[in-house]
């Protein structure tokens, strides 16, 4: 497989992993909003946009390169890439929940549904790729 197939592989990777996070947080923002009232599905909604979009910033942090990568560039863009995440989703949150119209539980919940949905997406083609690189 050439350096560009694994650059596109990261791609839809990150794409799958990205769709993945929206559609459980929808789901989540959903039930909140059926069950507990606006407040709580805005609230859901609010906590899955800030876990869609930091996976989004990191994405796009991690495969900005494309196919002139390296060793070194690879592993800064990963690392630098987990570092804007966390300090987007960390100034995302205390905003959030320095907001008196928000609550925190559907927030939450909304957020963690995200995390399902990274390792959803992250493990949706792994059996392609594996078949891929044996063969």
């Amino acid at each position: 497989m050439s350096i560009l197939d694994e650059v596109q592989r990261g791609r839809r990777q990150a794409l799958a992993v990205v769709l993945c996070q929206a559609v459980l947080g929808a789901i989540v923002a959903i039930v909140c909003l059926a069950t507990v009232g606006t407040r709580a599905g805005a609230s859901a909604l609010l906590g899955a946009g800030i876990g869609v979009a930091a996976t989004t910033l990191m994405a796009l942090a991690m495969l900005r390169h494309g196919e002139s990568l390296s060793v070194a560039r690879a592993a800064l863009g990963f690392f630098s890439g987990w570092l804007v995440k966390v300090g987007f989703t960390v100034a995302l949150l205390v905003i959030a929940f320095r907001s008196p119209k928000v609550d925190a539980v559907p927030l939450l919940a909304a957020y963690a549904s995200t995390y399902v949905g990274y390792w959803v997406g992250a493990v949706r083609d792994w059996g392609d790729g594996r078949q891929n690189r044996s063969g």
